[in-house]
């Protein structure tokens, strides 16, 4: 014990890096550089063992010295073993950057041929494939020793630029062999659409059977539709395809034909499709999406026919016959037919699978009767839908709200109301709930009801009070403090009340002896090359340091590892403790606002509010520019390069967006804003129009119309409830919570 502490002793007297890390947090580098300097001058064993000269380089390349930078990167690799590999890819980068990729190729060739699980790998296997194919030379491709040993997207990119490679020196079938290999193991991913990209053309056109359907199917799954079925149409052209690979064919053609709204062409497609079938699960399938297309075309009667069919085909797969039971049942109770809707009810009740299809009609039923005003059976209903879980638990408890108005009961409306809102009162249900209990005929015993509650002892009565009252209000404000007190006395809570930044000589990565490289970049202010072993040294299990973190994180521009390391701060919280009573600097980690200049920019161009634009943005990607999806939908807003082209031909930009230019904020925020502009103009001025308008963003234009045309009246919850998908409904939460967010917050 007592060596432990001589040792934190003499960090706390002689490790210069907390002061170092205090002029990088204050924004001084040029003083930082100096302070490095100086301890490399001084105190050089010790510097070089702590890193210095890295930290030297990193600073010399910050401040627009890359010559010096260099030397200081070269200095590290031979003073500091545990750093040469971060060494030899900042060099590298360092390289390209001032138009030397030849010679970053072979020094980044190394870090991919280094360890294969650094947290640098990702970015190292990508600058090595950006060099080459800027001219870097392809015989270093033939030193990686551990390329199976890479990750698997890092894998696939060495595999990439080996068929770039092959194709430059004239080895056509063995670029065509690499690029098949990788299609075959997967076509949602970046590389297998630029590997799409390259084998096409190397496919001719009389050639029929497995290459043009791979094709097919991964420009279909990056929403390059027409090249899509070119290839797709070909691929079955002839009796070259396996029966099973027939059948997706078809299926393929039907889906890019309903993406390219082409309903009818579609529904023909998979009528066709219904022959090919060779199991009932196929013919169950085939029958659901064709029933799926008459629907997007309006053809109800037709749609909903077919979906019992699709039900009858065959009433054991799961996967398509509660989906088709629970599709005919919407269309027949929305057309009028009340009594063949409540069969079909029963037969999703007969059976405990499909609990949870059976819980979203109940729902379905319940909301359908109690938007137009009708009581008398939305109450079994609601008892059926609470077996579901707990997203859908809070749906039921707001319909039963709706109930209880409908019965005149308005104390038992008003608890219904206060336990939705209590649960996030950004909820889109909790906002429907507090503007009901503001208006007539309920506001009058909303005032009534918090005052009571206000002088309660009880959480749940002081929160509600708070939530009906507000901040402006004498008894609201009394309720609030009494809350927070409350809350502050509680051993569990009290911790999260109080985050506060521990200040850097106090944190305890001083005390700990770092040996691997992202720590020690970590202690040395590096944020980026650090970020992986925050973590670690900023636990969720001490709130403090967790907050810490997550705010050097945002600091050093990792926006997306800050807001998951507030959120796992946020997960490790007691349930009773409200998000709105946490820091409003805590709540900014959660909710943070990058790029506010633009966005605010855009959202003024466009006529989209900047909250929701902030929000959206902040669920497709947590503000990280390079973000990727697995299905190549990239930058700031999640565009596909389809989406893109089609909207920037507003801006005038069809021209020159190219895929890799989404990557751009800039770029991504003014077509995602434009995106969500015409979206919103397509709701018109309903009140539904901005949750619709999300929801179409996620699920496109035409489902997002078909859910609307479920609904009896243009109001948000009503649409929420019949959302039909749990991805999409969820996603449609998140950004409207956030959306509430950014709008007390900034």
């Amino acid at each position: 014990m007592f060596g432990t502490l001589a040792f934190a002793l003499a960090i706390t007297v002689a490790d210069p890096r907390p002061d170092l890390v205090e002029l990088q947090l204050a924004g001084k580098p040029q003083q930082t550089l100096g302070r490095v300097e100086q301890e490399l001058a001084q105190a050089p064993d010790a510097a070089h063992r702590l890193g210095l000269d890295y930290l030297n380089g990193y600073l010399l390349d910050l401040l627009g010295r890359p010559g010096d930078a260099v030397q200081a990167f070269s200095r590290a690799l031979a003073l500091n073993p545990a750093l040469a590999f971060y060494s030899r890819y900042r060099m590298a980068v360092v390289q390209v950057n001032t138009g030397h990729p030849e010679v970053a190729a072979g020094l980044v060739s190394k870090v991919v041929a280094g360890d294969p699980g650094s947290p640098l790998i990702p970015e190292a296997v990508h600058l090595f494939a950006q060099v080459l194919a800027k001219g870097g030379e392809c015989r270093l491709l033939g030193g990686l020793r551990q390329e199976a040993a890479l990750p698997k997207p890092q894998r696939r990119e060495i595999q990439l630029a080996q068929a770039e490679c092959a194709l430059r020196s004239g080895y056509r079938e063995l670029a065509r062999s690499l690029l098949v290999s990788l299609l075959e193991e997967s076509y949602d991913d970046e590389l297998a659409r630029l590997a799409a990209e390259s084998l096409s053309p190397l496919v001719a056109e009389a050639e029929h059977g497995r290459v043009p359907l791979l094709l097919g199917k991964t420009f279909q799954q990056h929403q390059e539709l027409d090249r899509a079925l070119r290839h797709l149409q070909r691929a079955g052209d002839r009796q070259s395809l396996s029966t099973r690979d027939a059948f997706e064919a078809q299926a393929l053609i039907g889906q890019a034909l309903l993406s390219q709204q082409r309903y009818a062409e579609a529904s023909v497609t998979f009528s066709r499709l219904v022959a090919l079938a060779r199991t009932p699960g196929e013919k169950a399938r085939a029958l659901y999406q064709e029933g799926h297309a008459h629907e997007l075309r309006g053809a109800w009667p037709a749609a909903a026919a077919l979906y019992r069919q699709a039900w009858q085909a065959d009433s054991q797969v799961r996967e398509w016959t509660a989906p088709a039971l629970l599709g005919a049942l919407r269309l027949e109770w929305r057309n009028g037919a009340e009594a063949s809707a409540l069969y079909l009810f029963q037969q999703l009740l007969a059976r405990p699978e499909w609990r949870g299809p059976a819980t979203r009609a109940a729902l379905f039923l319940a909301a359908s009767d109690l938007a137009r005003g009708r009581a008398d059976r939305a109450g079994a209903w609601l008892d059926r839908a609470a077996a579901g879980d707990r997203n859908d638990q809070l749906e039921v408890v707001y319909w039963e709200g709706r109930l209880a108005e409908l019965e005149h009961d308005p104390r038992e409306a008003v608890d219904r109301y206060l336990e939705v809102a209590r649960a996030d009162p950004y909820h889109p249900l909790a906002r429907a709930a507090l503007s009901r209990l503001a208006a007539e005929p309920l506001n009058a015993t909303a005032a009534a009801e918090a005052r009571r509650r206000a002088a309660s002892s009880r959480r749940d009565d002081l929160y509600g009070a708070w939530l009906l009252l507000g901040a402006s209000d004498p008894a609201g404000r009394a309720a609030q403090h009494k809350l927070e007190q409350m809350l502050l006395a509680d051993r569990a809570t009290a911790p999260y009340l109080k985050l506060a930044e521990v200040p850097v000589r106090r944190w305890p990565l001083w005390t700990h002896r770092l040996t691997r490289p992202e720590e020690m970049l970590l202690a040395l202010g590096i944020w980026h090359e650090g970020a992986p072993a925050v973590r670690e040294h900023f636990p969720v299990s001490d709130p403090n340091l967790a907050y810490t973190g997550s705010r050097l994180l945002a600091r050093g521009g990792e926006p997306a590892r800050s807001i998951s390391l507030a959120e796992a701060l946020r997960e490790r919280a007691p349930r009773k403790l409200p998000l709105a009573m946490q820091p409003r600097d805590y709540r900014r980690l959660l909710y943070p606002f990058p790029f506010q200049d633009a966005i605010l920019a855009q959202g003024r161009i466009r006529g989209v509010d900047p909250r929701l634009l902030a929000a959206l943005l902040r669920e497709e990607s947590r503000f990280d520019p390079s973000a990727l999806s697995p299905a190549a939908q990239r930058g700031l807003a999640h565009l596909s390069p389809a989406t893109a082209r089609q909207v920037s031909g507003q801006l005038n930009l069809a021209a020159r967006v190219t895929p890799e230019e989404l990557y751009s904020p800039g770029v991504s925020i003014a077509i995602g804003a434009a995106e969500l502009a015409a979206l919103l103009k397509v709701f018109g001025n309903a009140p539904v129009a901005a949750m619709a308008a999300v929801a179409a963003h996620q699920a496109g234009e035409s489902q997002a119309q078909v859910w609307k045309s479920w609904c009896f009246t243009q109001e948000p919850d009503e649409y929420f409830t019949k959302i039909g998908t749990l991805e999409t409904r969820d996603f449609v939460r998140r950004v409207m919570v956030g959306a509430g967010e950014y709008a007390e917050l900034y």
